[in-house]
């Protein structure tokens, strides 16, 4: 699923392609390269999935390559990978791993702390200029709707989805909590689960991406929307350093963290009894300080810091307009 290191499993997988032969892994092609054949090897099998709803020929496509592909590399662990399978049509994402022995299929997928991965996906809706009307209005009306749905946000509900479309599947949800992970890092712990080693002379230390603020992730939207996503990526390159650019836990109230967690692992009981029977609960509670445990929200002091992470990236904005680099436009 997304945000639980996906992108940092990913990066190794295609700088270490010449090693993986010897820890009898294949990282596919298929799915990743384009049917014509053109174009850079991307670094996940996103592509499957933005053709999803395409012409039927695409599918076919990529089915083909697909079993063709697996085909030739079974004697090792044949590895796609896109955090977007999570979200996607079971059914139609079923249909282009057809060509592949339905028994041998395993789906794999870490599971992340549902507030964790709530206020990840809130930053990330924010800094590609997705949320417009505040962050208040966005939680309370996401809160009401899991409250109305809520196998559309739990684990529960996707591992039906994943059963139905999949049936003859190994479903393998793994606990993403960087405590569990062997050295705390997810590639050691994805090579251990499947069975395999890290391959010799490749570092699994990979630095992790510092955690941008609310208040940054909103004033990195507007660049977003008045800019386009190229250059809003570009700057967010760049390292800021002044505290108010990098924060966690500053999406939920305490109050609507407790609840969210304890609403949905109240629905994912049977999850939990069948995949992780010796767990008493799913996920460990947060460990927050002081100032996590009493965060609000619409406060002048976030006002505050709404207004100088704004300062801060357009100051950005300017200086690397200025130096060159340029800022050309929306794309």
């Amino acid at each position: 699923m997304p945000k639980t290191g996906t992108t940092a499993l990913q990066g190794f997988l295609r700088s270490n392609r010449n090693l993986l032969p010897e820890s009898g892994l294949r990282y596919m092609e298929a799915g990743r390269r384009r049917l014509n054949g053109e174009g850079n090897l991307p670094i996940s099998h996103n592509r499957i999935v933005f053709d999803l709803n395409k012409t039927p020929s695409s599918l076919a496509g990529f089915q083909e390559a697909l079993a063709e592909e697996y085909e030739a590399h079974r004697h090792q662990a044949c590895l796609v990978s896109s955090e977007m399978f999570f979200t996607a049509d079971m059914e139609r994402l079923a249909k282009v791993f057809s060509g592949i022995p339905a028994k041998e299929i395993r789906v794999v997928f870490y599971c992340r702390r549902y507030s964790d991965f709530f206020e990840a996906d809130y930053k990330q809706r924010a800094k590609n200029g997705r949320i417009t009307g505040g962050a208040t209005k966005f939680v309370r009306d996401r809160l009401e709707q899991i409250e109305r749905s809520p196998e559309g946000h739990n684990y529960s509900g996707r591992v039906e989805q994943i059963r139905m479309a999949f049936p003859e599947a190994a479903i393998e949800p793994q606990i993403y909590d960087r405590a569990l992970l062997k050295n705390g890092n997810v590639i050691d712990d994805f090579f251990e689960k499947m069975g395999l080693e890290v391959p010799d002379g490749a570092s699994t230390d990979m630095p992790a991406n510092p955690s941008l603020s609310r208040v940054a992730s909103e004033a990195f939207g507007i660049v977003t929307r008045a800019m386009g996503k190229r250059e809003s990526r570009r700057l967010r390159r760049l390292s800021a350093k002044d505290p108010v650019m990098l924060r966690r836990h500053d999406v939920l109230e305490s109050s609507e963290r407790t609840w969210l967690d304890g609403y949905l692992a109240g629905t994912d009981d049977g999850f939990l009894r069948e995949f992780f029977p010796d767990r008493k609960t799913l996920f460990e509670p947060p460990q927050l300080t002081e100032d996590e445990l009493t965060f609000q929200r619409d406060t002048a002091g976030e006002v505050e810091a709404l207004q100088k992470a704004t300062e801060i990236v357009f100051r950005m904005a300017l200086s690397f307009n200025v130096s060159g680099r340029g800022i050309a436009g929306r794309k």
